[in-house]
């Protein structure tokens, strides 16, 4: 018996259909098991572009600012980015209603993001032309920007702030001795004459100021000069602080063959910063019973101050009085007489303030303080005795027109360089950042007398002229102050109440955090 062969068609079909089915159920099934992925990564992917849209705000306001110094003092007033897009500059917003902020996308990109101007305490809103309605006391200004990604939303909050003086423990406009210092008056003249200039424009009459191998610079430093450094002088603590040179070569040797040891970031050239010709703005600023005029006594102690005045008119009176809350004193000069200006060298200093006319806005400054302050002369500020912070995070500042010195009463005729101390000089400690503005920081009769101790300074020196201190030769002083100075780093974040800023000074960013809960409708 033969077997017959059966047909086969169809058989493979069925186990194509059943491998088919498997695999789509596992083709369903792990598409359902990464969808729930897939959403998160775009929700995860927004979220991070949200924050770069906010960076990009920020960025570009910044950018606005260098262009022009003045752009925040427009408000909303501000020229648009380009002819199709508004401003996205506004008001700062309550959260509440309709969003009323102008967005602006980033180029290429889904995401936009907003501005809010944050106005300064005091003030509810950003007011054309008035500066003190968005930069607070301490100098900052900022800025709240919010930007947004298919619903994500992300806010910054970023505060900015000036290039500023005492952004370094020393800064000086020109490396040589300030005019006034010359030992006559026929030399000051001609000082006058060929040294207010930088180096390269100056005579060989002009008196150098150099830094010397034992010289050590405790924090950034800034010269809008080139110095003379004999070599071995050391320049910053470390990274963090700016070591910068405007002028070309960045130092010229100082007789001394060694290099100077640049601890800090060398930045050269460095932009110049300009100095204002005089804080007469702050009389704008000042409460009333804060201004006074001719020779004033200002004795601090905590929050309170005694006041001595009226000399200029020959009918002294003290008064005991609270610091000002908004911090700023101002001494003008009095038209009760003439003002013949600061410093003069070669004064005899008995101890009574003579060789300075009473009419003169001298600011006599010594004590404690526990608040925030500014003390500002129509001429001189004079450190009379230790000036020291009694909490560790207050900041005071002393703006002078003319000089701000340390006091150095002394009589003529013997001891060394012809003149004798008169009371107490064992060391004087300054705790303020300090601006002489058409001359210098600078120790009365500095080169004679007995030598007067360390002179410490915490805080920051800015001047027109170098100013000396001391003379002597290394480590040893002949005559005046060794010093001791070092920067005080919080004024990298804040500075004393309304203190001046560099003309056509850039702005940085000081501070930058992200507000949680993000502002959104």
């Amino acid at each position: 018996m033969s077997l017959k062969l059966r047909c086969q068609q169809g058989f493979t079909t069925v186990t194509l259909m059943g491998v088919l089915a498997v695999g789509g159920l596992l083709v369903a099934a792990s598409f359902a098991a990464v969808d729930g992925d897939i959403a998160q990564t775009r929700q995860d992917q927004d979220y991070k572009q949200s924050y770069g849209a906010a960076e990009g705000g920020v960025q570009w306001y910044l950018n606005r600012m260098g262009q022009d110094n003045g752009f925040y003092v427009r408000c909303t007033a501000v020229p648009p980015p380009n002819a199709t897009e508004a401003a996205p500059v506004n008001q700062k917003w309550s959260g509440t209603g309709a969003d009323p902020r102008i967005w602006r996308k980033l180029p290429g990109e889904e995401a936009e993001y907003t501005i809010e101007l944050m106005p300064a305490p005091g003030y509810s809103a950003c007011i054309p032309n008035n500066q003190y309605s968005m930069v607070d006391t301490d100098g900052n200004l900022t800025v709240r920007v919010t930007g947004r990604s298919r619903g994500q939303y992300r806010t910054v909050l970023a505060t900015m702030r000036r290039s500023n003086f005492i952004d370094f423990i020393y800064f000086t406009d020109f490396e040589t001795l300030d005019p006034s210092a010359y030992s006559n008056a026929a030399a000051t003249a001609q000082a006058t004459a060929e040294c207010s200039t930088y180096r390269g424009s100056r005579t060989s009459f002009c008196t150098e100021i150099q830094f010397t191998a034992t010289d050590v610079i405790r924090g950034p430093f800034h010269t809008n000069d080139n110095a003379r450094i004999c070599g071995g002088a050391t320049f910053g603590r470390n990274t963090r602080d700016a070591v910068e040179f405007s002028g070309t070569p960045a130092w010229v040797n100082g007789g001394c063959t060694a290099a100077p040891n640049i601890v800090g970031t060398l930045v050269h050239p460095a932009n110049q910063l300009a100095l204002p010709p005089s804080n007469a703005a702050l009389e704008s600023v000042v409460q009333p019973g804060y201004k006074f005029k001719g020779r004033t006594d200002i004795q601090l102690s905590g929050n309170t101050m005694s006041v001595t005045t009226g000399y200029d008119i020959g009918a002294v009176t003290t008064t005991t009085m609270s610091l000002p809350s908004n911090g700023v004193i101002y001494v003008n000069n009095s038209n009760a007489g003439s003002c013949s200006g600061g410093f003069v060298r070669n004064q005899d200093y008995s101890g009574t303030g003579a060789g300075a006319p009473a009419a003169c806005g001298n600011a006599w400054v010594s004590g404690n303080y526990s608040s925030d302050l500014t003390i500002a002369a129509d001429n001189d500020v004079i450190v009379t005795d230790d000036l020291t912070r009694g909490e560790d995070g207050v900041l005071l500042g002393l703006i002078a027109n003319n000089f701000v010195r340390v006091y150095h009463p002394v009589t003529f005729g013997s001891g060394p360089g012809g003149c004798t101390n008169t009371g107490d000089m064992g060391g004087r400690t300054i705790e303020a950042g300090m601006l002489a503005l058409q001359h210098s920081f600078i120790h009365d009769n500095w080169f004679c007398g007995q030598p007067t101790g360390d002179l410490t300074v915490l805080g920051a020196i800015a001047q027109k002229f170098r100013g000396p201190v001391g003379t002597g030769s290394g480590a040893t002083i002949s005559t005046g102050f060794r010093k001791d100075y070092v920067y005080n780093d919080r004024l990298r974040y804040r500075e004393p109440p309304f203190f001046l800023d560099p003309v056509q000074a850039s702005w940085r960013i000081s501070r930058e955090t992200e507000q949680v809960p993000a502002v959104k409708p």
